[in-house]
């Protein structure tokens, strides 16, 4: 059965490999080299095989290169949420990273829950990717073990180190505590941290960003009233209870930073007496819905109280006033991720346990300007 085709639409044959090999002077092994971008080719050679390409319009059969190569083409990224806006900010980068590189990406939202969490993981034992880009929340120590494999694997986050493969990390300690100092050097010396967590059992970002925050009250000599550290309320669910193996009902999982709880914190604050001269919120949803209250309760930004956060969201931009927050680097954080999956894809297996951390920087806008 000869090679060639017709297409439907323009009913003339559609160029194959060999069709490109007769063009370009070369063996269709030679062709075939140039699309799995074999390194040791001559650059003529390599020329020549483009502009045939180019010439015939020829379009490689994705699906037959794949069962050849045992490759999907596909990149796995699991995140805790597409409703959540830093995520869905994320995981366009890293689409748009993939595609750089000639890769697809499926996303899964793992619905803040550790079950959805552990049945990604699984899931790459049947090959469903060529790699796993995973960002645990609520996965546990007890789980590293469940990471091993030969599969392409990074890690994204602080719920879980040690892994066995690439980590991806931010400075979480050192952005909360450059963005401690700015208010300090404002003056203000009665700073709520909104979303902070005191209790260090478990590592955790909200642990790590109250360690930067501590710190740097301490190199100032600025003492730490534990009223003004404001946890997000816990919520509970029963499947979390069902994946936790010490649960059991009403099992009391992490609070969630939205909007709502940064309103609410707020409000239960003031309502409190607890006075501040700034709040430092851990994310910038908390930070959305603690403007949103204290513009209702008349509290004049900046002026009465300066606000800052963390994720620059595209929206911080927008609000009134303008929010000031730290950008962690979520364009660096895809690159590295795919980068890193490509790099074990290439080298047939997984890729050294290593920690990669990213820069940060932060964006001061109205909610706390610069100190000149």
């Amino acid at each position: 059965m000869s090679e060639r085709t017709t297409s439907a639409v323009a009913d003339k044959p559609t160029p194959t490999m060999r069709d490109v090999a007769q063009l370009a002077g070369v063996s269709v092994t030679s062709v075939s080299n140039y699309l799995s971008d074999y390194p040791y080719m001559k650059q003529t050679t390599r020329e020549r095989i483009r502009q045939a390409i180019e010439m015939l319009g020829y379009v490689t059969d994705e699906r037959a290169r794949s069962l050849r190569s045992g490759r999907t083409g596909l990149i796995s990224l699991a995140i805790p949420s597409l409703t959540q806006i830093y995520f869905a900010e994320l995981a366009e980068r890293v689409i748009a990273a993939a595609r750089r590189r000639g890769y697809g990406v499926t996303v899964e939202s793992t619905a803040f829950s550790r079950r959805h969490e552990l049945e990604s993981v699984a899931a790459m034992a049947r090959k469903m990717s060529d790699g796993l880009i995973l960002s645990p929340l609520l996965m546990e120590r007890r789980d590293i073990a469940r990471l091993a494999g030969d599969y392409p694997l990074v890690v994204l986050g602080e719920c879980l180190f040690d892994v066995p493969a690439p980590h991806i990390l931010v400075h979480n300690i050192d952005a909360v505590k450059a963005l401690t100092q700015h208010l300090l050097d404002a003056g203000c010396r009665r700073i709520a941290l909104i979303g902070g967590a005191l209790d260090r059992r478990r590592t955790s970002t909200e642990t790590l960003r109250t360690q930067g925050y501590l710190e740097a009250l301490a190199q100032a000599d600025v003492p730490v009233d534990a009223k003004l550290i404001r946890p997000i309320p816990a919520w509970e669910t029963d499947e979390e209870a069902k994946d936790d193996a010490s649960g059991g009902a009403g099992y009391v999982g992490r609070g969630i930073a939205t909007r709502r709880n940064g309103s609410e914190i707020v409000r239960r604050m003031f309502e409190e007496g607890i006075k501040a001269d700034a709040l430092l919120c851990y994310n910038d949803l908390l930070a959305f819905g603690a403007l949103r209250q204290l513009r209702e309760m008349g509290v004049r930004i900046p002026d009465d109280l300066r606000v800052v956060s963390m994720d620059n969201l595209e929206e911080a931009q927008y609000t009134i006033p303008s929010l000031t927050s730290v950008e962690l680097g979520k364009e660096q954080i895809a690159q590295c991720a795919v980068d890193a999956i490509l790099e074990q894809v290439a080298g047939g297996g997984r890729g050294a346990a290593e920690q990669r951390y990213v820069d940060f920087s932060i964006h001061y806008r109205e909610s706390s300007p610069a100190v000149a």
